[in-house]
Protein backbone atom coordinates (compact mmCIF):
# COMPACT_ATOMS: atom_id res chain seq x y z
CA UNK A 1 0.00 0.00 0.00
CA UNK A 2 1.52 3.31 -0.90
CA UNK A 3 1.82 6.60 1.52
CA UNK A 4 -0.85 8.12 -0.32
CA UNK A 5 -3.56 5.42 0.58
CA UNK A 6 -2.06 4.68 4.17
CA UNK A 7 -2.93 8.20 5.12
CA UNK A 8 -6.30 8.12 3.98
CA UNK A 9 -6.80 5.26 5.29
CA UNK A 10 -5.27 6.34 8.46
CA UNK A 11 -7.63 10.12 7.93
CA UNK A 12 -10.76 7.77 7.62
CA UNK A 13 -9.78 5.67 10.93
CA UNK A 14 -9.51 9.17 12.58
CA UNK A 15 -12.74 10.18 11.15
CA UNK A 16 -14.41 7.02 11.85
CA UNK A 17 -13.19 6.95 15.81
CA UNK A 18 -14.51 10.47 15.93
CA UNK A 19 -17.78 10.45 14.32
CA UNK A 20 -18.76 6.76 16.61
CA UNK A 21 -17.33 8.78 19.77
CA UNK A 22 -19.96 11.67 18.97
CA UNK A 23 -22.22 9.35 17.76
CA UNK A 24 -22.03 7.96 21.77
CA UNK A 25 -22.25 11.77 23.06
CA UNK A 26 -25.46 12.52 21.09
CA UNK A 27 -26.85 8.84 22.28
CA UNK A 28 -26.23 9.73 26.34
CA UNK A 29 -28.21 13.53 25.41
CA UNK A 30 -24.70 15.29 26.95
CA UNK A 31 -25.03 17.95 25.24
CA UNK A 32 -29.00 18.02 24.87
CA UNK A 33 -29.49 16.83 21.40
CA UNK A 34 -32.96 15.99 22.78
CA UNK A 35 -34.34 18.89 24.12
CA UNK A 36 -32.88 21.29 21.49
CA UNK A 37 -34.44 18.97 18.79
CA UNK A 38 -37.77 20.14 20.40
CA UNK A 39 -37.60 23.24 20.83
CA UNK A 40 -36.14 24.29 17.22
CA UNK A 41 -38.55 22.01 15.78
CA UNK A 42 -41.74 23.39 17.72
CA UNK A 43 -40.57 26.60 16.27
CA UNK A 44 -39.97 25.15 12.22
CA UNK A 45 -43.27 24.29 12.01
CA UNK A 46 -44.44 27.35 12.08
CA UNK A 47 -41.71 28.80 9.70
CA UNK A 48 -43.51 29.43 6.26
CA UNK A 49 -45.44 26.47 6.96
CA UNK A 50 -46.71 26.18 2.82
CA UNK A 51 -43.71 26.78 1.61
CA UNK A 52 -40.89 24.34 1.11
CA UNK A 53 -37.02 25.58 2.47
CA UNK A 54 -33.63 26.43 0.70
CA UNK A 55 -31.05 25.71 3.79
CA UNK A 56 -27.22 26.58 4.17
CA UNK A 57 -26.24 24.06 6.91
CA UNK A 58 -23.01 25.55 7.92
CA UNK A 59 -20.81 22.90 9.29
CA UNK A 60 -23.17 19.98 8.85
CA UNK A 61 -21.25 16.81 9.19
CA UNK A 62 -23.04 13.78 8.82
CA UNK A 63 -26.48 16.03 8.53
CA UNK A 64 -28.27 14.12 10.68
CA UNK A 65 -29.54 17.16 12.96
CA UNK A 66 -31.59 18.39 9.91
CA UNK A 67 -33.86 15.37 10.32
CA UNK A 68 -35.39 16.23 14.04
CA UNK A 69 -35.53 19.04 12.65
CA UNK A 70 -38.16 19.52 9.66
CA UNK A 71 -40.31 16.44 7.52
CA UNK A 72 -38.34 16.28 4.38
CA UNK A 73 -41.49 17.47 2.18
CA UNK A 74 -40.32 20.69 3.90
CA UNK A 75 -37.02 21.14 2.17
CA UNK A 76 -36.99 22.24 -1.54
CA UNK A 77 -32.43 22.49 -1.39
CA UNK A 78 -30.18 21.80 1.14
CA UNK A 79 -26.53 23.18 0.97
CA UNK A 80 -24.14 21.32 3.34
CA UNK A 81 -20.74 22.04 4.28
CA UNK A 82 -18.16 20.45 6.58
CA UNK A 83 -14.30 20.10 6.10
CA UNK A 84 -14.67 16.08 6.79
CA UNK A 85 -15.44 14.21 3.39
CA UNK A 86 -16.28 11.20 5.00
CA UNK A 87 -18.35 12.89 7.21
CA UNK A 88 -20.09 14.26 4.23
CA UNK A 89 -20.49 10.65 2.34
CA UNK A 90 -22.54 9.46 5.09
CA UNK A 91 -24.43 12.74 4.43
CA UNK A 92 -24.84 12.17 1.03
CA UNK A 93 -26.51 8.50 1.82
CA UNK A 94 -28.72 10.23 4.27
CA UNK A 95 -29.87 12.93 2.25
CA UNK A 96 -30.32 10.37 -1.22
CA UNK A 97 -32.34 8.10 0.78
CA UNK A 98 -34.75 10.79 1.83
CA UNK A 99 -34.63 12.03 -1.71
CA UNK A 100 -33.84 15.45 -0.44
CA UNK A 101 -31.87 17.81 -2.98
CA UNK A 102 -28.93 18.41 -1.93
CA UNK A 103 -25.52 19.86 -2.75
CA UNK A 104 -22.18 19.01 -0.04
CA UNK A 105 -19.32 20.74 -0.01
CA UNK A 106 -15.86 19.90 1.69
CA UNK A 107 -14.72 23.31 2.23
CA UNK A 108 -14.14 25.90 5.22
CA UNK A 109 -17.74 27.16 6.17
CA UNK A 110 -16.88 30.73 6.16
CA UNK A 111 -15.49 30.55 2.27
CA UNK A 112 -18.51 28.56 1.69
CA UNK A 113 -21.11 31.40 3.25
CA UNK A 114 -18.73 34.24 1.38
CA UNK A 115 -19.60 32.04 -2.09
CA UNK A 116 -23.48 32.00 -1.63
CA UNK A 117 -25.35 34.74 -4.06
CA UNK A 118 -27.31 37.46 -1.89
CA UNK A 119 -31.09 36.50 -0.60
CA UNK A 120 -30.44 32.72 -1.68
CA UNK A 121 -31.59 30.89 1.34
CA UNK A 122 -34.49 30.81 3.61
CA UNK A 123 -33.18 29.14 6.72
CA UNK A 124 -29.63 29.18 7.78
CA UNK A 125 -28.54 26.75 10.56
CA UNK A 126 -25.47 25.82 12.23
CA UNK A 127 -25.19 23.57 14.70
CA UNK A 128 -22.05 22.72 17.26
CA UNK A 129 -19.85 24.63 15.00
CA UNK A 130 -19.41 28.63 15.00
CA UNK A 131 -18.14 27.99 18.91
CA UNK A 132 -14.50 26.69 16.57
CA UNK A 133 -14.26 29.84 15.04
CA UNK A 134 -12.15 32.80 16.78
CA UNK A 135 -14.26 36.38 17.15
CA UNK A 136 -12.69 38.08 14.09
CA UNK A 137 -13.82 35.56 12.46
CA UNK A 138 -17.31 34.43 13.71
CA UNK A 139 -17.94 38.22 13.28
CA UNK A 140 -17.59 37.65 9.12
CA UNK A 141 -19.70 34.69 9.06
CA UNK A 142 -22.19 36.09 10.40
CA UNK A 143 -22.01 38.85 8.44
CA UNK A 144 -22.51 36.78 5.40
CA UNK A 145 -25.39 35.24 7.12
CA UNK A 146 -27.09 38.41 6.88
CA UNK A 147 -25.94 39.00 3.40
CA UNK A 148 -27.64 35.57 1.61
CA UNK A 149 -30.79 35.14 3.93
CA UNK A 150 -33.58 36.60 2.43
CA UNK A 151 -35.90 39.19 4.39
CA UNK A 152 -37.60 37.20 6.81
CA UNK A 153 -35.28 34.79 6.55
CA UNK A 154 -34.17 32.91 9.64
CA UNK A 155 -31.11 31.78 11.43
CA UNK A 156 -30.54 28.93 14.12
CA UNK A 157 -27.78 28.76 15.52
CA UNK A 158 -26.80 25.98 18.09
CA UNK A 159 -23.72 26.25 20.09
CA UNK A 160 -22.12 26.42 23.18
CA UNK A 161 -21.63 29.73 24.96
CA UNK A 162 -19.65 30.56 27.72
CA UNK A 163 -22.15 31.88 31.43
CA UNK A 164 -21.62 35.83 31.70
CA UNK A 165 -19.35 35.67 34.52
CA UNK A 166 -16.69 33.34 32.83
CA UNK A 167 -13.84 34.10 30.24
CA UNK A 168 -12.05 31.00 28.47
CA UNK A 169 -10.46 29.77 31.13
CA UNK A 170 -12.55 29.53 33.62
CA UNK A 171 -15.05 28.08 30.80
CA UNK A 172 -12.84 25.30 29.95
CA UNK A 173 -12.21 24.53 34.12
CA UNK A 174 -16.33 23.85 34.36
CA UNK A 175 -17.15 22.14 31.39
CA UNK A 176 -14.17 19.97 31.11
CA UNK A 177 -14.71 19.28 34.93
CA UNK A 178 -17.93 18.27 33.64
CA UNK A 179 -17.07 15.89 31.54
CA UNK A 180 -14.77 14.42 33.67
CA UNK A 181 -18.27 13.93 36.55
CA UNK A 182 -20.77 13.26 34.77
CA UNK A 183 -19.95 11.76 31.42
CA UNK A 184 -19.40 8.15 32.68
CA UNK A 185 -20.80 6.44 30.59
CA UNK A 186 -17.49 6.96 28.24
CA UNK A 187 -13.89 6.00 28.70
CA UNK A 188 -11.25 8.21 30.62
CA UNK A 189 -9.47 7.62 27.12
CA UNK A 190 -12.84 9.28 24.68
CA UNK A 191 -13.61 11.84 27.66
CA UNK A 192 -9.00 12.66 27.19
CA UNK A 193 -10.12 13.15 23.09
CA UNK A 194 -13.27 14.69 23.77
CA UNK A 195 -10.62 17.02 26.54
CA UNK A 196 -7.97 17.77 24.67
CA UNK A 197 -10.07 18.24 21.55
CA UNK A 198 -12.22 21.33 23.12
CA UNK A 199 -9.02 22.95 24.83
CA UNK A 200 -7.41 23.09 21.12
CA UNK A 201 -10.50 24.29 19.19
CA UNK A 202 -13.22 25.47 21.27
CA UNK A 203 -13.62 29.15 21.57
CA UNK A 204 -17.35 29.82 22.72
CA UNK A 205 -18.35 33.41 23.35
CA UNK A 206 -20.80 34.89 25.52
CA UNK A 207 -24.34 35.58 24.15
CA UNK A 208 -23.29 39.41 24.79
CA UNK A 209 -21.01 38.73 21.86
CA UNK A 210 -23.40 38.79 19.16
CA UNK A 211 -25.89 41.44 20.40
CA UNK A 212 -24.29 44.25 18.83
CA UNK A 213 -23.64 42.02 15.91
CA UNK A 214 -27.71 41.03 15.17
CA UNK A 215 -28.89 45.28 16.02
CA UNK A 216 -25.86 46.22 13.25
CA UNK A 217 -26.83 44.07 10.49
CA UNK A 218 -30.57 44.08 10.69
CA UNK A 219 -31.91 40.68 12.62
CA UNK A 220 -34.37 40.81 15.39
CA UNK A 221 -32.97 40.62 19.02
CA UNK A 222 -31.82 37.14 19.99
CA UNK A 223 -34.20 34.59 20.71
CA UNK A 224 -33.34 31.55 23.21
CA UNK A 225 -35.36 28.39 22.30
CA UNK A 226 -33.75 26.26 24.84
CA UNK A 227 -30.68 26.80 27.11
CA UNK A 228 -29.33 23.62 29.12
CA UNK A 229 -26.30 24.28 31.18
CA UNK A 230 -23.74 25.98 28.11
CA UNK A 231 -26.12 24.30 25.23
CA UNK A 232 -28.13 27.35 23.99
CA UNK A 233 -30.27 27.37 20.76
CA UNK A 234 -30.58 30.68 19.68
CA UNK A 235 -33.16 32.16 16.42
CA UNK A 236 -32.32 35.25 14.77
CA UNK A 237 -35.01 36.64 12.40
CA UNK A 238 -33.54 38.59 9.80
CA UNK A 239 -35.59 41.81 9.34
CA UNK A 240 -34.36 43.88 6.06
Amino acid sequence: MNTINQGATGASAIFLKSWQLYQEIIKHNYMFHREISVAVQKNLIAFKPEQPLRILDLGCGDASMIFPLLSTDRVSKYVGCDLSQPALDIAHRHLETHQIKHQLICDDMQRVAQEQPANSFDLVLSSYALHHLNSINKEKIVENISRILIPGGWFVLIDIFREPSEDRAIYMRNYMGKIRDTWSNLSPESQSLIINHATEYDFPEHTTFFQSLWQRLGFNPENVLAKHTWHNACLHVKLS
